[in-house]
């Protein structure tokens, strides 16, 4: 799609947005009537990735313009420090849920 049908579309607040954290930010900062108030859950995939990459402060300016009330899922291979710590300080309530371990990180 070009940008300016990108635009368009999500001027109109569609369900769901499929975007990596640079675009959506560009965006938010582009399209006048284009918000994230109404979002009730957001999700991040490649969690560790996107940290590795440069993009905490691109993912925390997106989570400040959601509703505080909303879900956050952040989905990741690895749990580096910096995305833990991301976790444990900058959501509500964080349970780490850890798939290949004994025991999860959140009981640590």
């Amino acid at each position: 799609d070009s940008i300016n049908n990108q635009f368009s579309r999500l001027a109109s607040n569609p369900d769901v947005i499929v975007a990596t954290p640079g675009r959506l930010r560009h965006m938010l900062s582009e399209i006048e009537k284009f918000s994230l108030k109404t979002v009730e859950y957001m999700v991040f995939d490649e969690g560790d990735r996107l940290f590795e990459m440069g993009f905490q402060d691109d993912i925390q300016e997106i989570l400040n313009k959601c509703s505080p009330n909303r879900q956050t899922l952040i989905f990741s291979a690895t749990l580096p420090s910096l995305l833990v710590s991301f976790a444990r300080a900058g959501l509500s309530e964080p349970t780490i849920v850890r798939l290949d371990a004994e025991s999860q990180l959140s009981e640590k």
